[in-house]
């Protein structure tokens, strides 16, 4: 199959002349086995979007967001992941420092691509500081088959501003973020093609402002991770009345999907918030879950720059993120390619 596909593979300078593969040739060969199975034609293509989102913090949300977008890619389907949240967990998860300035990076050796200056609010037709074409937004940490990330920045808390004032000139802001992604899977905004892309994944802020709600309005799915280990039923019950608001007042609202994260069957206050939401979110519930692991990082303390499907993929955590990911494409009705 390697030389099928055209892919260039380094070998080892002396010896037997192993193979070496780079994390970007095994993107790479995800992409050109999903690609030679496929038998849809480009027109009758799935393109689906979805947002990670938690009305409250600390369930996991920006791991599995980022994880779930690497086991996307690693099945061959070209994924877009979208960094909505302006603290830039997600941004960092993917090795960006987004507090990182040009003359800092200059300093400690690191290049200008690792240098985030532009986020999804640049890519927003009214931007007051000037639209950005996505070419010039987007990084591509694995390759170009790999997941491709719009990072955060701080700036990016600007894009609720941008947005209340659309309301207030008596524009439909909520929907403003579902044109603009409609308009560029259709190839109507030269700005922000994104018609080339199966998956596009917002890690959406936990926080309900206008940037969630427009990302949760342009989304088909809305994945909400839950704490076994600190479930309330608030949080899901919240969730459920905004989506049911929103399907009330625009006629849509995105297909909810329940993930169990921090899963020990043997404990039994787990199992209690296990049952609890079968009973009332049996449909929505994904039968595959997360379980506690000490393989996941923690964020605040900066442990790694790498999603956990990269930087430790024989863990328990990386097997269970992967399983999850093959149910969630289930659920939406995409085909699985083995990676």
């Amino acid at each position: 199959m390697i030389g099928d596909s055209g892919i260039e593979v380094a070998r080892q300078d002396s010896g037997p002349k192993t193979r070496m593969f780079s994390v970007e040739n095994i993107f790479d060969l995800a992409r050109y086995r999903a690609t030679k199975k496929s038998k849809d034609k480009r027109s009758d293509r799935k393109q689906i979007v979805v947002s990670v989102y938690a009305p409250k913090g600390g369930v996991g949300k920006t791991t599995i967001a980022g994880n779930l977008a690497t086991c996307f890619a690693l099945r061959g389907l070209k994924t877009l992941v979208i960094d909505m949240d302006f603290q830039a967990n997600l941004t960092l998860s993917f090795g960006y420092d987004s507090e990182l300035t040009p003359e800092e990076a200059a300093e400690v050796g690191k290049s200008a691509e690792d240098v985030i200056e532009h986020h999804f609010g640049n890519l927003m037709p009214n931007w007051p500081m000037g639209r950005s074409m996505l070419s010039d937004v987007v990084r591509k940490p694995y390759g170009e088959n790999g997941p491709h990330l719009i990072p955060a920045d701080l700036t990016l808390d600007r894009l609720d501003t941008v947005l209340t004032y659309e309301a207030l000139e008596g524009k439909n802001a909520d929907l403003t973020i579902a044109k603009l992604l409609r308009d560029g899977r259709a190839q109507k905004d030269p700005h922000f093609d994104i018609s080339d892309y199966d998956v596009v994944v917002f890690d959406a802020p936990p926080s309900k402002n206008r940037i969630t709600r427009g990302a949760l309005l342009a989304s088909d799915y809305v994945l909400c991770p839950v704490s076994m280990e600190k479930f309330s039923t608030k949080a899901l019950s919240y969730l459920s009345s905004v989506l049911t608001e929103m399907h009330d007042d625009f006629g849509r609202s995105p297909e909810l999907i329940v993930v169990a994260n921090f899963f020990d069957p043997a404990r039994v206050r787990v199992m209690s918030h296990f049952r609890l939401i079968m009973e009332r979110y049996g449909e929505a519930l994904l039968q595959r879950w997360i379980r506690r692991s000490e393989d996941f990082p923690k964020a605040l303390e900066n442990e790694a720059d790498a999603p956990l499907i990269l930087s430790k993929p024989g863990s328990n955590g990386a097997d269970d993120l992967r399983t999850c990911a093959d149910a969630v494409l289930e659920r939406m009705k995409f085909g699985v390619t083995d990676a």
